[in-house]
């Protein structure tokens, strides 16, 4: 197939800081990697920020949740698995060029095939937030007790499930409607625990359609009055917010349990951690074999993914608004492709 000289995009100017739309950006080299035609993409919160921690170039294309059509294979990637017209999503490291744009690159590595019963915008939105709360429960937080493959949730090849490892378990998720919050409660439910999760009142119900035990409205009760108030710790607690509710989260942190987060400017209380908890901050690795393990759960029905908007790439102000603004249910999504 032909391809153009130029396509649509979004463009992120790391000098002054600025998105703009390009009706005319350069088409992108696929050396190494999978050449997509890009369906979807999905924003992160705060990655506009992470510039200096990757050396990006003076104009960065953003966005790095993708789902889209392979139409090129490189010579090195044919053994991959991978045919040209399978539908793929992923997430591409943010150290390289995002996918708000009309054709984008992924390794294969990072990419696995869509699930049957997801569609292209619900695809784009699930990647980072997947792993991201994946790799917290039970890689670096080891609600199952190990990260062997058999002590996890899983779905076999012959489509039967194998779940509840972490049955009698509590956990806490701060920020439980957002993106990252809203899969690791499923995830968390899937292992058999008992998850609580902090959200606001309107979100609750929402929640609860999701398999949530309690929420915790932060607007009106913080950690440290739930506990307070009688209410058990938590074996482990998963920050997906930071700031206040990092302090507060450390309050519901039960001796021997353990405090994950993802966000920047993670930092233990100033007295000292509680005796015998663990902690860590990480960030997430982009997994293509991960996902596809993933992907059996939407297959069976047993996960949900969730969209809160969607944009035009010429509406990007709109859309990294919404991001910014903490307000979102889910994860913010472009329709790239047109029709």
């Amino acid at each position: 197939m032909s391809l153009p000289v130029h396509q649509r995009a979004v463009v992120f100017n790391t000098g002054t800081n600025l998105l703009s739309f390009s009706s005319s950006y350069p088409m992108p080299m696929n050396k190494n990697e999978l050449l997509i035609s890009v369906h979807s993409t999905a924003i992160t919160n705060g990655e506009l920020t992470w510039g200096p921690f990757v050396n990006w170039p003076q104009e960065h294309i953003p966005c790095y949740d993708v789902s889209g059509t392979i139409i090129a294979i490189p010579q090195g990637c044919q053994k991959k698995g991978f045919k040209s017209g399978d539908e793929v999503y992923g997430r591409v490291m943010a150290k390289r060029e995002g996918t708000a744009r009309e054709y984008a690159t992924i390794l294969p590595s990072e990419a696995a095939l869509i699930p049957k019963g997801l569609e292209t915008l619900e695809a784009a939105s699930v990647p980072m937030s997947a792993h991201t709360a994946w790799q917290a429960l039970f890689e670096h937080g080891r609600l199952t007790g190990s990260f062997a493959p058999t002590s996890l949730p899983r779905v076999n090849d012959d489509g039967g499930a194998v779940l509840g490892q972490a049955s009698g378990k509590r956990v806490l998720i701060l920020g439980a409607s957002g993106g990252v919050g809203l899969l690791a409660v499923q995830f968390a439910k899937l292992a058999g625990a008992h998850v609580t999760g902090t959200a606001s009142a309107k979100n609750e119900e929402y929640l609860q359609e999701l398999g949530i035990d309690e929420v915790i409205d932060y607007t009106q009760v913080s950690v440290h009055k739930y506990i307070a108030s009688g209410s058990s710790k938590f074996d482990l607690v998963f920050d997906c917010v930071g700031g206040k509710s990092m302090l507060d989260g450390w309050c519901g942190v039960a001796e021997g349990g353990t405090y994950i987060s993802v966000v920047p400017g993670f930092k233990e209380p100033e007295g000292g951690k509680p005796v015998g908890v663990k902690s860590k901050w990480f960030v997430m690795e982009a997994r293509g074999d991960e996902l596809a393990q993933i992907g059996r759960f939407f297959e069976q029905g047993l996960l949900k993914a969730t969209v809160d908007s969607v944009w035009e790439l010429e509406d990007y102000e709109g859309a990294f608004g919404k991001t910014a603004s903490g307000h979102a249910r889910g994860k913010v999504v472009f329709k790239v492709a047109k029709g």
